[in-house]
């Protein structure tokens, strides 16, 4: 551990990150951009002798051996500009805990799904009697679980986390999918792609990447690769079974009958969830616990019928592949409900699927008139405004009849109407209740 580290941003990764830092031993610094930092977050700093500035990044914050970017912090930030003048090293969070991380590594990433697939590979294994943990983007910060030892660390990393990675480089990788998110801070796709696939980074010895059989040119030399479709180790859905397939040697996953999540989407993330567990650990079974693991929330989540209509909350589909990807997996006549803060994408696939899957839309928040042009544009003539989520849920309950369903997905972030999507989706289920 070097002696003098700053920490960029004091959220929760970069609060654990500084915590883990001085408790190893280093003088700790943290800058953040926030006018002031939590109460609770200041104690605990004051605690463990780490000091802090706020309102900005400082050259202070340069005065170190080290500068260490928490989640989400890019190249673009002023803190590593400075670094980068000062001729301090940078690294990120991946860098710095890589070799402190003790127990197998399954790593999961993508444009979406991986919060789920994280979730259920956590949940398989500890079925298994397992001492796993989820760790990462999904809640509980890296550091906080450095130095301990597991028999596997399951974690999900977000692309921001990616960025910065030339160090981990997990047993197993698992790539779910790809689709333009977060333009506005990788500058463009390919950057995005390109970062998404640092999560496969080979290793001496056994390692494995799980992805789409489209996906599989991604994944360098020194990893085996396992795809959704196609090839000589593979995973195959035809049939009532999911098969993990190594040339002629045939493994049972799981049945499709014992998967209780909505959507063909989702099993598509069991079958990846699945294989990557029988992967790690060859002598356990990869099915156990699949029939009790409970859908997360937010994720195509039946949150209530009424009066014949079911209606879903998928708050998290924020952008349009998640949405897009929604549709095609719930059966029936469907009725969504979109819009919210834009994220630079265009709306004109989307607006094609909404024209094939949907027999009305309402959309909401500070992108309606881009969605809604692009709904126009695209021949579609279902779809209505709303002023916010309580004026579109009832303007919902009028259009759906019996056996129709309401499916919240948005294709946007919350933050025009909302903290996160999070409480987008608890509103949305608490409008549900309240009609007759």
């Amino acid at each position: 551990m070097v002696h003098k580290i700053t920490v960029v941003g004091a959220g929760v990764s970069g609060q654990a990150l500084a915590l883990w830092a001085a408790q190893c031993g280093a003088s700790v610094f943290v800058t953040d951009c926030r006018a002031e930092l939590p109460r609770q977050t200041q104690e605990l700093f004051s605690k463990a002798r780490i000091q802090w500035e706020v309102g900005g990044h400082t050259p202070r914050c340069c005065q170190c051996d080290l500068m260490v970017v928490s989640s989400g912090v890019p190249e673009k930030s002023e803190a590593v500009r400075l670094a980068r003048v000062a001729n301090v090293p940078v690294q990120g969070e991946l860098d710095l805990l890589a070799s402190h991380l003790k127990g197998k590594i399954i790593a999961v990433t993508g444009t979406n799904g991986k919060t789920t697939c994280t979730a259920l590979i956590a949940h398989l294994l500890q079925s298994c009697g397992l001492n796993a943990v989820s760790v990462g983007n999904i809640g509980d910060p890296l550091a906080a679980h450095a130095d301990r030892s597991y028999d596997a660390i399951v974690m999900e990393l977000s692309s921001f986390q990616l960025h910065w990675n030339t160090q981990l480089r997990p047993d197993v990788a698992v790539l779910t999918n790809l689709a333009p998110d977060h333009l506005d801070w990788h500058g463009s796709y390919e950057n995005y792609k390109s970062d998404k696939c640092r999560i496969f980074l080979p290793r001496e010895g056994e390692c494995y990447a799980v992805t789409h059989d489209i996906d599989a040119f991604r994944v360098p030399a020194g990893r085996t690769v396992c795809a959704l479709g196609r090839g000589n180790l593979r995973i195959d859905m035809d049939g009532s079974d999911v098969l993990l397939v190594d040339r002629e040697r045939r493994r049972l996953l799981f049945h499709k009958s014992s998967l209780k999540l909505l959507g063909a989407h989702n099993l598509e993330n069991a079958a990846m969830s699945c294989a990557a567990v029988a992967l790690a650990f060859r002598d356990i079974d990869p099915s156990a616990g699949l029939a009790s693991f409970e859908v997360l929330h937010h994720r195509c989540e039946p949150v209530g019928e009424r009066n014949g209509v079911l209606y879903i909350d998928d708050s998290k589909g924020t952008n349009v592949a998640a949405v897009i990807a929604a549709l095609h997996s719930i059966s029936g006549r469907k009725l969504i409900i979109l819009g919210g803060q834009g994220k630079g994408e265009r709306y004109d696939e989307l607006a094609r699927v909404v024209c094939e899957e949907t027999f009305a839309a309402i959309v909401i928040g500070s992108e309606a008139e881009k969605i809604f042009a692009a709904l126009l544009a695209a021949g579609y003539r279902h779809a209505v405004r709303a002023n916010d989520m309580s004026e579109a849920v009832k303007k919902a309950s009028k259009l759906a009849g019996p056996g129709d369903k309401v499916l919240l997905s948005p294709a946007c972030t919350s933050w025009d109407m909302y903290h996160s999507y999070e409480e987008r989706g608890d509103h949305f289920a608490q409008l549900v209740r309240t009609l007759f």
